[in-house]
């Protein structure tokens, strides 16, 4: 059987949990101790094969919090007769068996993965061989959104998917949710394209890498080039009129185009990320007056995130 095949007749899982932010004496820290699993499985048609879902019975904190029991409407009293995490672990990676595993956003993952480091010293997911970002995939199914993150309830509003409030942030009706996202934009071909392996040597260490925001251009990744700006009207390389100053994790600098007699302002944003390092631009409208800085250096207004990519490397 070829590869195709194989993945045909592979089962799909959604798996969505729960967790509540709680110190550790152990860490030092806090740990987000995962309270509730919930999955659904379905086979190639997309039809539910069968459900799982379980309590976690918490063993570093004790009591949920009030922001978590507010969002899950979980008590304290659901789960005294919860599972400790790593009998939740074990039933679910007999469930699941070999079926291709989807979370919406990879901060499920993370959670395992903590949880999984924890409670046994090891940060692979037992039950992980093959897997599917699906929050990425139904924002590459979805043009038009730009580079922000798309939240469960915002792709089930734009799909015109109905969700009641009572049953949003419980993990079984997240994954059901996930489900009815997914089966609208569903495509074979798009879909199988972003599929990972998670035996990969690459990776836990992608998964796990923490996108660093570089604040100093003297940096020995940051490229002479990377600090040039072209002008928006004619495409050239704009002149710099003053010194870079660092605003909203970016640099600013006010340049000239002596060919278009334009002036505006440049914006530029370093993001180091696992495959290396990304570059960002934007010209923003020239301001005669700058904006009220605060202590730390930050504009007093908030600005969105960067998303018009003049340069990426």
């Amino acid at each position: 059987m070829d590869t195709s095949a194989r993945r045909e007749a592979m089962k799909l899982i959604i798996l969505d949990l729960e967790w509540n932010g709680t110190y550790s004496r152990r860490l030092k820290g806090y740990i987000n101790e995962i309270i509730e699993f919930g999955a659904v499985k379905v086979d190639e048609t997309l039809a539910v094969v069968d459900t799982f879902q379980a309590f976690v019975r918490p063993q570093v904190g004790k009591k949920i919090s009030g922001k978590i029991r507010t969002l899950t409407r979980l008590s304290n009293k659901d789960l005294e007769d919860g599972v400790l995490f790593m009998q939740a672990v074990s039933r679910f990676k007999k469930w699941a068996g070999d079926a291709l595993l989807m979370t919406w956003g990879t901060s499920d993952l993370l959670a395992l993965i903590e949880n999984c480091r924890y409670f046994c010293g090891d940060g692979h997911i037992p039950f992980l061989k093959k897997y599917v970002d699906l929050q990425r995939y139904c924002e590459s199914r979805l043009p038009g959104i730009g580079t922000m993150q798309m939240g469960l309830s915002t792709c089930a509003q734009l799909l015109g998917i109905h969700e009641e409030e009572s049953e949003h942030h419980r993990a079984l009706n997240d994954s059901i949710l996930s489900l009815e996202c997914f089966r609208v934009l569903y495509r074979k071909d798009a879909f199988e394209s972003m599929i990972q392996d998670a035996d990969d040597p690459d990776f836990y260490p992608r998964l796990t890498f923490k996108t660093v925001i570089l604040s100093d251009w003297e940096h020995p990744m940051v490229r002479k080039a990377d600090m040039t700006i072209l002008c928006d009207r004619c495409g050239l390389e704009a002149e710099r009129l003053g010194d870079w100053a660092v605003r909203n994790k970016s640099f600013r600098a006010d340049f000239y185009c002596p060919r278009c007699d334009y002036r505006f302002t440049g914006r530029i944003q370093f993001k180091l990320k696992y495959d290396g390092l990304i570059v960002r631009k934007k010209n923003l409208p020239f301001q005669e007056e700058p904006q009220e800085e605060t202590a730390e250096g930050g504009a007093a207004d908030s600005e969105p995130e960067m998303q018009d990519i003049q340069e990426e490397s």
